[in-house]
């Protein structure tokens, strides 16, 4: 008997166990897979509806303080603050769009030369915001605070 006849000897084997398994506990089994699939699809809860737009919730840069935690907040019940704001920030996110266009466009213009010019203009920006250090303590070496990704075109 060669290797792949025993393999699949052994695979045939597994799955008549298994088979045989799911005939003998029906109930049990449906059960088990049904809340498995309840845990899995648990998180996709707090995913927000179609239809919902986003939340926008600003805090002042003078004067931060860290949300106070509230204690006599029920469940449930709307707040002035959203639900995931629960701590100091630890980064933020920038989003930048950039339209550009060709101008003036000639009919002997190569795909090439179209693409080129607008990504030109792209690279410069990620460039600069790359650079772009956030300098809070002037002893320590400052880390990039943000990075950035534009949208392909």
């Amino acid at each position: 008997m060669t290797l792949t006849e025993r393999l699949r000897e052994k695979i045939s084997q597994a799955f008549y166990n298994h088979g045989l398994l799911c005939a003998s506990y029906p109930i049990p089994i449906i059960l088990f897979t049904g809340l498995c699939i309840l845990a899995c699809c648990y998180p996709l809860l707090k995913l927000p509806l179609p239809g919902t737009g986003p939340v926008e919730f600003s805090t002042p840069v003078k004067g931060y303080s860290p949300p106070p935690a509230d204690s006599d907040h029920k469940q449930g019940e709307p707040s002035e603050q959203p639900e995931w704001y629960v701590g100091a920030p630890v980064a933020y996110i920038q989003q930048i769009f950039v339209k550009s266009s060709v101008s003036p466009w000639h009919r002997n213009l190569l795909a090439v030369d179209v693409f080129r010019s607008p990504l030109s203009r792209a690279f410069q920006l990620v460039e600069e915001i790359r650079n772009h250090v956030l300098r809070d303590r002037p002893q320590e070496t400052p880390e990039p605070t943000s990075r950035t990704w534009l949208p392909a075109a």
